[in-house]
């Protein structure tokens, strides 16, 4: 697959987890494909994928289902 930020023809579509918002309008959305590019590293979504995204956190309530997770917040421990 051609990368649209270089051109080379090194970029594949690869599977990515994101979380958008937080508190009660924290909703996360597996198997997102994003194109990652091995030769300039860069990765990006498509127009209809980002589409489809605000579609799915519009409507989080009824096109998703809820689970327990855990969530854990980031501390730089002491060096």
């Amino acid at each position: 697959m051609q990368c649209d930020l270089c051109g080379a023809r090194t970029a594949a579509i690869k599977k990515a987890t994101k979380s958008f918002g937080r508190g009660d309008k924290l909703v996360v959305i597996e198997n997102i494909p994003t194109v990652h590019c091995s030769r300039c590293h860069g990765s990006y979504i498509t127009a209809d994928t980002a589409r489809d995204l605000d579609r799915i956190r519009k409507n989080r309530r009824t096109v998703g289902k809820a689970k327990r997770v855990l969530v854990a917040s980031f501390k730089k421990s002491a060096a």
